[in-house]
């Protein structure tokens, strides 16, 4: 199995460079033609690629862009900023379509709904906000924060949000009512990002601490913990299949866990100084890692293969164990709090995930 596993390894097949600063954030437009990347240096970079690998610059922002992302069929961009506005954006040389004022501090993360009709912010003044992305008009606060925001998510269902914040808490909030519905909390530590399962049926958080917490948003339990990375966890994401997560650290690393067997199966390096930002292409294919260094990596997708290679193996009733190899075929070690471990078969007939 090593030799499988070092075989299926990640390989890195460009390097962008462009950004004056550190870069914050990644997101793939979903033609999976472009990848923008918001910077402390105040703009957006938006990467052509179709094989040229050139970049468009935006700018327009006063302060850092926190956050960037696209709207579901790719027609726009908005974009997050200390500087308390979102702007909107055309992907293309004719840029910036308009901006609001969306908080009275720190815009730190923003996001379309599953449908394009609405965008959700998270702010510093420890406020979620719904707007509607056509004319950008207010819709409703959710607040029960008592700190930072640092993000704030919404289920692919459309139903439900998820925020992270500084109070050491997750929340769960009904999106057509506003009502609080489960608040997750942690002692040690708290979320700097978090991301939703493809089903709908599970949030994964990141937490300063360096670990990754898998919450099943139906029963409200704790169904997977990692503890792998040495500092702050500050982004991860889902791979479009939902076996998969990506995740970056302030340690400089990136792992990948494989969330039916239970446990990390690689750890990737490269980049100089902190990793901020990782996202996965929408066909899930390729992947992008970014940080401190200016740079952005692009790399191939390999490890989906080792779902074919197990599954003869997988027993009905077979439970995922606490075990790990990263690339180099050296152990780690991953902390399974309360006995965490759950069946691999319920969880794909839960996921909707193919056998």
């Amino acid at each position: 199995m090593e030799n499988n596993y070092m075989s299926l390894e990640p390989s890195l097949e460009k390097q962008l460079k462009g950004h004056r600063k550190s870069i914050t954030s990644l997101f793939y437009n979903p033609n999976e033609q472009q990848l923008a990347s918001g910077s402390l240096d105040n703009s957006i970079l938006l990467w052509d690629l179709r094989g040229t690998m050139r970049s468009y610059r935006f700018q327009g922002h006063d302060e850092a862009v926190m956050d960037v992302t696209f709207s579901p069929t790719g027609k726009y961009m908005a974009s997050a900023s200390r500087d308390k506005t979102v702007r909107l954006w055309v992907p293309t040389v004719t840029g910036s379509t308009g901006t609001f004022k969306a908080h009275s501090q720190t815009v730190r993360s923003v996001q379309f709904s599953p449908d394009g009709t609405k965008i959700i912010t998270a702010s510093d003044d420890k406020i979620v906000k719904l707007w509607s992305s056509e004319k950008q008009k207010f819709l409703a606060s959710f607040v029960g924060h008592t700190n930072w925001v640092r993000r704030a998510r919404i289920s692919q269902d459309g139903s439900l949000i998820a925020s992270c914040s500084d109070d050491k808490t997750t929340k769960l909030w009904n999106i057509e009512t506003g009502v609080c519905i489960n608040t997750y909390k942690d002692q040690s530590a708290h979320g700097l990002h978090l991301a939703w399962h493809p089903s709908s049926c599970y949030v994964a958080i990141g937490t300063s601490k360096g670990n990754i917490k898998l919450y099943d948003v139906r029963t409200h339990n704790l169904v997977q913990f990692y503890s792998i990375h040495n500092d702050a966890v500050t982004q991860l994401a889902f791979h479009p299949s939902g076996s998969y997560i990506l995740t970056s650290s302030k340690d400089g690393t990136m792992k990948i866990l494989d969330l039916l067997e239970g446990h990390p199966i690689f750890t990737l390096t490269g980049h100089s100084g902190p990793i901020n930002a990782v996202a996965f292409s929408p066909s899930g294919q390729k992947f992008t890692s970014a940080g401190d260094d200016k740079l952005v990596f692009i790399w191939k997708t390999k490890f989906t293969e080792l779902s074919n290679q197990t599954k003869e193996n997988v027993g009905q009733n077979q439970l995922s164990t606490p075990r790990s190899q990263t690339s180099k075929g050296q152990l780690e070690t991953v902390i399974f709090e309360y006995n965490l471990a759950f069946n691999k078969l319920e969880f794909r007939e839960n996921c909707g995930l193919s056998n």
